[in-house]
């Protein structure tokens, strides 16, 4: 019963919030969001020990403290600024965020997106995720992402309300594999988050700032089975409402074999790419995550082994 009343808090609270931040001038409203990160940052204890713990995972002694606190306070700040641009992006996109956006390498996606084999846009979470994903549907790409779905049903149909209304097509991830690569072979840029440790999606070990942590293979795969290009793309969030997408190079796979060897160092060169993107803007990540929650078992030791990977 207590969860239920608090998922329903959470759900108003999300409600009032998008009603809110589209009717206050959006400078109001990406203050609000920024302090709405600030206060959470302050009020969830555990959520801030966590992030700062795996800051200090992550960098070791390269960050002291102090400096550590003070990008687990960004990484707050920017989350809260995304999540309320995220509600705006239905009314305020094209006359409001759009002018805002810098895009930097989008003759990359263009070429691999105009070869019609479909496109893994391999990402994290990273800035404002969501926009990146409506910056590529408005601008004439056919687009789908891969969304797990939410623990609150009437959250996530708003999610996925607000991706349908921004011409995003929502592939929930428990989808069938062939529904997923038809896409692909449609002409889709899919999108896929591929930088949390989840058990309800198959993954691998991969290393990740230092140590090894799941991460999910089934983009691999699935680009892999369509022929697909991959190209990796990162929308930063600034202050001020600023953004920057970055379309990075195609990744070529080494081969377009499917075998677990195959997909598992494809997997790594991705999740290589977004670790670079994370260490030069450390404040635009999801530190509270539990990125390195997963210990490896007697079958992961060995096949990492034979990787010449050690545990």
């Amino acid at each position: 019963m207590a969860k239920r009343w608090k998922r329903t808090l959470v759900y108003l609270a999300t409600a009032a919030l998008a009603r809110i931040g589209n009717f206050l001038p959006r400078r109001i409203a990406i203050l609000i969001g920024e302090f709405l990160g600030l206060a959470i940052y302050g009020f969830r204890s555990r959520e801030r020990r966590s992030a700062l713990a795996n800051l200090r995972r992550a960098f070791g002694q390269a960050y002291s403290p102090v400096r550590r606190r003070v990008i687990a306070r960004k990484a707050y700040t920017t989350f809260g600024r995304s999540l309320v641009e995220m509600m705006r992006l239905r009314k305020w996109y094209a006359h409001q965020i759009r002018p805002e956006i810098e895009v930097i390498g989008e003759e990359h996606f263009r070429s691999a997106y105009e070869r019609g084999r479909g496109v893994v846009v391999f990402t994290g979470h990273i800035g404002n995720y969501e926009l990146l994903a409506t910056y590529v549907a408005q601008s004439g790409y056919k687009t789908a992402v891969i969304g797990r779905r939410i623990y609150d049903r009437r959250i996530d149909s708003l999610l996925v309300a607000n991706r349908t209304a921004m011409g995003i097509l929502n592939l929930p991830s428990d989808s069938s594999p062939l529904s997923i690569v038809r896409r692909l072979n449609e002409g889709y840029a899919l999108g896929a988050l591929i930088d949390t440790d989840s058990f309800r999606v198959a993954g691998e070990l991969t290393p990740f700032f230092g140590r090894l942590a799941k991460t999910p293979t089934g983009p691999a795969q699935l680009g892999l089975m369509a022929g697909a290009a991959f190209v990796p793309m990162f929308c930063l969030s600034f202050p001020g409402g600023k953004y920057r997408i970055i379309m990075g190079e195609e990744l070529t796979p080494e081969s377009c074999d499917r075998s677990r060897e195959n997909v598992y160092r494809l997997t790594c060169r991705m999740t290589r790419i977004i670790e670079q993107v994370i260490r030069e803007y450390p404040e635009q990540w999801i530190w509270p995550h539990n990125r390195w929650h997963t210990r490896p078992q007697e079958d992961d030791c060995r096949f990492l082994a034979s990787q010449g990977i050690r545990v």
